[in-house]
């Protein structure tokens, strides 16, 4: 396979797992605000901060791979 189908291909991988990230996001601000545990709570909250790190880091590798490939999204 060319390598730039490759990076086409990650870039795809890349999107959808930002994606996967905003809903594990989501997953964890429900259950926070459903759970009373205060310590369930801050178990929930350090997930949560997780998933923001995660996502961080794939949009920098996704702006890097965009910009090699030079798609343009609108």
């Amino acid at each position: 396979m060319p390598l730039a189908e490759k990076l086409k291909l990650l870039y795809n991988i890349f999107k959808k797992a930002i994606e996967g990230e905003r809903e594990a996001q989501q997953m964890y601000k429900d259950a926070i605000a459903l759970c009373e545990d205060q310590e369930t709570i801050l178990t929930l909250e350090v997930l949560l901060k997780d998933e923001f790190v995660h996502e961080e880091k794939l949009i920098e590798q996704y702006k890097r791979l965009r910009e090699e490939l030079q798609i343009v999204e609108s």
